[in-house]
């Protein structure tokens, strides 16, 4: 007669834990509550977790708590209180957060060099195109 559970050798049945979520969290950093919002339910509707900041220095304090770490962050160049470039400054001082990957997604004219960029107004198809590259 076999066994109703499948066992690993050990006296109890097998058991296959459910993985986790496989993709990273996202960080949306904006000054524009309404392009935040819209972006942050688009992505949330195609399966992703969603921080949002709305601007460098909040994102930064956000980065400090955030648990899972994002998988990418998507940065507003031109924004209060701390712009993109400052914030890109701010994450390379730091060794756990310059990992993250950083995508540019504003109406500037061009990156800052070696940063992936997406010119605003933001072409969703192309933004989710880099997301799933880098978070799954």
């Amino acid at each position: 007669m076999s066994e109703p559970w499948p066992t690993d050798g050990l006296d109890g049945p097998r058991v296959t834990p459910i993985p986790p979520n496989p993709r990273a969290p996202i960080l949306l950093v904006d000054d524009d509550a309404e392009l935040r919002e819209m972006l942050r339910e688009m992505l949330e509707s195609s399966g992703y977790d969603v921080y949002c900041a709305s601007n460098g220095r909040e994102a930064l304090d956000l980065l400090h708590q955030a648990d899972p770490p994002p998988g990418l962050i998507l940065l507003d160049l031109m924004m209060p209180i701390m712009t993109g470039e400052e914030m890109l400054a701010a994450l390379k001082q730091v060794h756990a957060l310059a990992a993250i990957p950083v995508t540019i997604v504003s109406g500037h004219d061009g990156p800052p060099e070696g940063t992936a960029y997406l010119k605003k107004p933001v072409d969703f198809s192309a933004l989710l195109g880099v997301v799933q590259k880098t978070c799954g």
